[in-house]
């Protein structure tokens, strides 16, 4: 073999070489953005591709509707903890636990009696505003699990559950109790708590709208359309259902400085939340989410 045969296949052999090195990138690059896509990728529900087209106000919407969804249904009391704190003088209680942990599980089950599947969650934060609310979440479920198994006359179907973010320097928590008593309607109940991990005080709605750089009337307008929009929904089938009850339009609730129950999730989003189960018997609860 002459030299210049010689020297052409070590090109050759360079070409092979080069060309297998480049199919194995590109299988790790397709592999990667696939795991994106499908794993971190916000809008991968309604733009897979990553296209980027139509991605804004629609993909928010979409992304709203999704959230939801997710809680209506409950997917989002998972009893944990998800998202990343930028706060670096945290000062745990017990540094081998989360945040927000759980501190107690209940299940219990005596015929005639009671049906209790409670979690409850515990603030692990060392100071008196944390040991604040760790003392309203005593009194408000476990003690009240306790009267239950001592004193029901009633068969009674309780439960518990929870669900934390980090956002930053915020920690939204907030927990779902429901319960029947005998024949009663069931009740579902919401009670959240947020929490500023720099100075450890309880975060304000006003706060939160502060820190976001809402426009306090125009989120006054989103809740203002979102409930009649729900409200109108009920009055098309009260013809059917003749006991459901309609909303008060101009109830105080609804004003956002009278806000009382709302969290940050991960990502970010706002949820206003309007449980009227905690003050009467019912499970019927609207929720109003901003980006």
């Amino acid at each position: 073999m002459n030299n210049k045969e010689k020297d052409m296949d070590k090109i050759l052999g360079m070409n092979r070489t080069m060309f297998f090195v480049i199919v194995i990138l590109l299988c790790a690059l397709s592999l990667s953005i696939g795991i994106y896509a499908q794993v971190f990728y916000r809008y991968s529900d309604t733009d897979p591709f990553m296209l980027g087209i139509g991605v804004g106000k629609t993909q928010d919407a979409a992304e709203i509707t999704k959230l939801k969804n997710e809680f209506s249904t409950g997917k989002i009391f998972t009893n944990d903890i998800s998202g990343t704190s930028t706060a670096s003088n945290v000062k745990k209680k017990n540094q081998a636990k989360e945040i927000v942990w759980t501190y107690s599980t209940t299940n219990k089950n005596e015929p005639e009696k009671y049906n209790i599947v409670a979690v409850i969650p515990q603030i692990n934060i060392n100071s008196t505003e944390a040991e604040k609310i760790n003392s309203q979440i005593q009194t408000a479920y476990v003690d009240k699990i306790e009267n239950i198994m001592e004193h029901s006359t009633e068969f009674t179907d309780y439960s518990v559950v929870y669900k934390a973010y980090l956002n930053g320097d915020l920690l939204s928590l907030i927990i779902k109790e429901t319960i029947r008593e005998g024949s009663t309607t069931q009740s579902a109940k919401i009670k959240t708590f947020n929490y500023n991990l720099n100075n450890n005080t309880q975060v304000s709605i006003n706060e939160i709208i502060k820190a976001k750089e809402y426009k306090s009337d125009e989120l006054q307008k989103k809740i203002k359309s979102e409930i009649e929009r729900l409200n109108k929904n009920d009055e098309d089938l009260k013809s059917q259902y003749s006991d459901m009850k309609l909303r008060d339009l101009n109830d105080s609730r609804y004003k956002i400085e009278n806000t009382e129950n709302f969290i940050v999730n991960e990502e970010g989003y706002l949820y206003i939340i309007y449980a009227y189960g905690n003050i009467e018997n019912t499970n019927k609860m609207d929720i109003v989410i901003f980006e």
